[in-house]
């Protein structure tokens, strides 16, 4: 759905959003009402809620799977990728989930959940750049290269999102001469576009590699799809959660289905990254690790 830049008037009537809580008297087209607990509270995104906990625990079987291939590329890096993603998914449950109705404490989970969206993505495209060997998978420098840049900008969007929010500098603060309108340049550049062109470029960069290196389809079957069922997640969370939402009455949206495709998506992406670090590969292509040192 396009929108003028730093806009998120659009966004922020139809989808559930983090960046959202960062702005003051939000109109929603469909409010999010979700289900009422045995204590007779309002709990806004169940469904969010449990998709996000699977997402931790699965995140968490994948950093112990990745522990034991010992001699896998980017074994490090990708732990380092999961433990941004479940940073992810807990405040997901805080600054989205509907049962939090301190903005203050909203802003903060919705901060937290911008800066390691943001990270999480600067990591895929780190993890495409490690497959590549300029440095040593796994050692001192690639690791600490990965996670210092990885925090990094986790701080630095954290703080941004945290700045728009609370108004600290005005610095992040775009739309003071119109109140009403929800327009950020710095939150919509690090929550929306900067994450869209690194998991662009870790695609390109991993087709490039499956195609020219391994030779491959299994791998590239996976990739793709890793990535398709990603978009297909955004497609729910940005063009028919207002659909769901008015036709289930405010119990679910679309921000409960992009959850579940992005969950699959990691899914398929661990998938893929464990079929291109199969020990058969270096039978099948003698010298593949020194061809990548050339491209």
């Amino acid at each position: 759905m396009m929108t003028n830049y730093g806009n998120f008037d659009t966004f922020c009537y139809y989808s559930t959003l983090p960046a959202c809580n960062l702005f003051d008297d939000v109109v929603k087209y469909c409010p999010l009402v979700g289900f009422q607990t045995v204590t007779g509270s309002d709990l806004g995104n169940l469904g969010l809620i449990l998709l996000c906990f699977f997402a931790i625990v699965l995140s968490i079987l994948f950093i112990i799977f990745a522990q034991r291939r010992s001699g896998a590329v980017g074994r490090r890096e990708m732990q380092i990728l999961f433990l941004s993603y479940i940073i992810v998914s807990i405040s997901a449950i805080f600054a989205s989930g509907g049962f939090i109705n301190n903005r203050r404490v909203l802003i903060w989970f919705s901060a937290i959940e911008i800066g390691s969206t943001a990270s999480t993505a600067w990591l895929l495209f780190v993890n495409a750049v490690v497959a590549y060997q300029l440095l040593p998978d796994g050692g001192f420098l690639s690791v600490t290269l990965t996670f210092l840049s990885g925090l990094a900008v986790f701080i630095g969007t954290s703080y941004i999102a945290l700045d728009s929010g609370f108004s600290w500098t005005g610095e992040f603060t775009s739309n003071a001469s119109n109140p009403g309108l929800l327009r950020n340049y710095a939150v919509y550049t690090i929550y929306l576009l900067f994450p869209i062109v690194a998991i662009v470029a870790y695609f390109l960069l991993e087709v490039y590699l499956v195609a020219r290196v391994l030779r491959e389809r299994k791998p590239l079957f996976l990739l793709i799809t890793a990535f398709l069922l990603f978009v297909i997640g955004q497609i729910f969370e940005f063009v028919v959660s207002r659909y769901i939402c008015s036709h289930t009455n405010g119990k679910i949206d679309g921000s409960l289905f992009a959850c579940l495709f992005t969950v699959l998506s990691f899914g398929a992406l661990w998938a893929f990254w464990e079929s291109i670090t199969e020990d058969e590969w270096a039978g099948q292509a003698p010298g593949w690790e020194a061809e990548m040192r050339e491209i």
